[in-house]
């Protein structure tokens, strides 16, 4: 069954409001728009009536901040919080949040956090507190510094900074570290949960690539970009359009 979320956006920029909804309503139908609010006191109050799933909230706003407006909320929905400022993400993982976005939203970035909605709310209702739990547990820990590979009864731990990218193909999850290539337990999404988001990029549904192992990045065609890096390969990865924003900040 397809994931349909109810959603409240709250921000006292009413462009700001039209642009993430657009960017939500184009998720293919999964995320429904139940309300919106420019101010604290008014999302305590659209909230309320509407009991959403999930509230993309905003930090700063007049009269009271988004922080307020999780404190005065009887009944809490998950919280993305939504700031131009990155000095509030931690305060926001300490709110009942589940993920933050910082201004301008972009739709590379907001794949993410459904992605997280999609693992909290995909499952039945016997394994939602399951999911939540480890939700909230990924969030909380620190970014992964080595990844376990088995190979029959050996274990062998592989640096995160050797390597060059992660692949997903054919059902399943590949780390490529030199001319190497190891199967990994999980998925794409659920190792990007653990990475360094200043040390990993996703460039493309199948590839997360180490930025440091990025030699070259060209203009491909159709919008799209390609990454050359610099492994022993010298491989060659596409780019799609969804994450052609996230490469070009590099």
């Amino acid at each position: 069954m397809t994931m349909r979320l109810r959603a409240v956006i709250v921000d006292d920029e009413e462009l700001a409001r039209r642009r993430l909804g657009k960017l939500l309503r184009a998720f293919g139908g999964e995320i429904e728009i139940a309300g919106e609010a420019g101010h604290g006191e008014e999302a305590v109050a659209v909230i309320t009536s509407t009991r959403p799933d999930v509230v993309f909230l905003d930090v700063q706003m007049p009269g009271f901040d988004g922080f307020e407006v999780v404190r005065r909320l009887a009944v809490k929905p998950f919280i993305v919080f939504v700031t131009a400022y990155n000095e509030y993400a931690l305060r926001a993982f300490e709110e009942n949040s589940i993920d933050y976005l910082l201004k301008p939203v972009e739709h590379a970035r907001l794949e993410k956090t459904i992605e997280k909605l999609r693992l909290l709310f995909g499952a039945s209702s016997l394994q939602m507190d399951a999911n939540i739990g480890k939700m909230l547990a990924r969030l909380a820990s620190p970014p992964l510094e080595r990844v376990k590979v088995t190979l029959g009864d050996r274990i062998i731990l592989v640096d995160v900074a050797d390597i060059a990218y992660f692949e997903a193909k054919e059902k399943c999850t590949y780390l490529h570290a030199g001319d190497k290539e190891y199967v990994l337990d999980g998925t794409l999404a659920e190792l990007e949960g653990r990475l360094d988001g200043a040390k990993f990029v996703r460039i493309h549904r199948a590839f997360i690539v180490n930025v440091r192992f990025i030699r070259e990045i060209v203009r491909w065609f159709a919008g799209r970009y390609k990454v050359r890096l610099n492994d022993k390969p010298g491989t060659e990865l596409i780019v799609t359009r969804g994450y052609a924003d996230a490469i070009k900040k590099l």
